[in-house]
């Protein structure tokens, strides 16, 4: 990964996160039309994702810190009660990001119509949202319910989690200052705690690397026999297309004059298991355990790690603040208007390219 790429994955981590425009949605659109999208390697992945829960913990410093003396207070007190919103807000999210995260990017990669859909959906409640009136009410424990059960929603590509939980709030009656504060601080422990797995997995894949490439491959073989049900002919095959792979790799590490990209690497191993007959979900979950996140991350430098990370972080306190003023101001339809625009593109693009 080059420094460019680095800077581009973190002002587009830093403006998704926070803009109401779904990060997943335009992930799926950027699929289709370049063909593939820059492998950021999951050390990356953990990297942005820290810069953009930082922002949001710079921007709402005061209100972290009253949060935190109160609840040190022992007492039934407003902080205490807000933090209680808080984590029954997260509940649904976290429910559904464990159990269901793997089976909905498997049902819905590459899947540009119902991306098309969704993305209409975000615009339709963002411009509902803009147009609302009664908006004097509090976070209350149902709202709080009603708010989580929408970012749970906003796993789906093409619904953002900003637009979801902002929007819901404010057709819920709530404030739209309480609306946006109550967003993005509901987000910030969902990203620490997607950072804690993301690293956890990182470390346990990482292990991989210190064993022979058929021990290694064994090892993955049998992690996925727990989640998948393949016949013999297809594991054999899963076994060659793996070993077809450690020997691209091999040769990418040892600099070889005809080796090939990791990117091109990464498409060939997708093509294999495609041609092999494996399932869309069959394949995610093939490639969640696979090393490809590892070794993007062993060819990127601690100064290209910084590089993203300054690009998400700054341009994270910019998109967090920017999104703040829009909401008070009740400009969310400009959103609207664009994610309107993108659906019906990747509608048209389903039916015509």
């Amino acid at each position: 990964m080059s420094f460019l790429e680095a800077i581009i994955l973190g002002i587009i981590q830093g403006l998704t996160e926070f803009l109401p425009v779904s990060s997943s949605g335009h992930l799926e659109l950027g699929k289709a039309i370049l063909g593939s999208v820059p492998e950021e390697g999951m050390l990356m992945t953990v990297v942005l994702h820290f810069a953009t829960a930082l922002s949001t913990v710079v921007i709402f410093r005061k209100d972290i810190a009253g949060i935190f003396k109160g609840l040190f207070q022992f007492k039934n007190n407003e902080e205490l009660r807000f933090s209680v919103l808080i984590v029954v807000s997260m509940i649904p999210a976290a429910f559904v990001g464990v159990l269901f995260e793997d089976q909905i990017d498997a049902f819905f990669s590459g899947n540009l119509l119902l991306v098309g859909l969704m993305l209409l959906l975000t615009g339709g409640l963002l411009f509902l949202a803009d147009r609302a009136k009664d908006t004097e009410g509090k976070v209350t424990f149902a709202r709080s319910i009603v708010i989580g059960i929408a970012q749970a929603i906003a796993i789906l590509p093409g619904i953002s989690r900003s637009g979801a939980t902002i929007g819901t709030s404010v057709l819920l009656g709530i404030d739209r200052k309480r609306a946006a504060r109550f967003s993005f601080l509901m987000v910030v422990p969902l990203i620490l705690g997607a950072m804690a797995v993301k690293t956890k997995n990182y470390l346990e894949v990482n292990d991989l690397e210190g064993m022979i490439a058929e021990e290694r491959i064994e090892v993955i073989l049998e992690e996925l026999d727990k989640d998948l049900s393949i016949d013999e002919s297809q594991r054999l095959a899963l076994s060659d297309i793996l070993l077809q792979k450690e020997y691209a790799w091999q040769a990418i590490v040892e600099d070889h004059e005809n080796a090939f990209s990791l990117e091109e690497v990464s498409e060939s191993f997708l093509l294999d298991l495609t041609s092999n007959g494996f399932s869309q979900e069959e394949i995610a979950m093939i490639q969640a355990d696979d090393l490809a996140g590892v070794r993007a991350t062993k060819q990127t430098s601690m100064g290209i790690l910084l590089a993203g990370f300054l690009a998400a972080f700054v341009t994270g306190l910019f998109a967090c603040t920017w999104m703040i003023q829009l909401v008070k101001r009740s400009k969310l339809k400009y959103f609207a208007f664009y994610c309107f625009a993108v659906g019906l593109g990747a509608i048209t693009w389903t039916f015509f390219m």
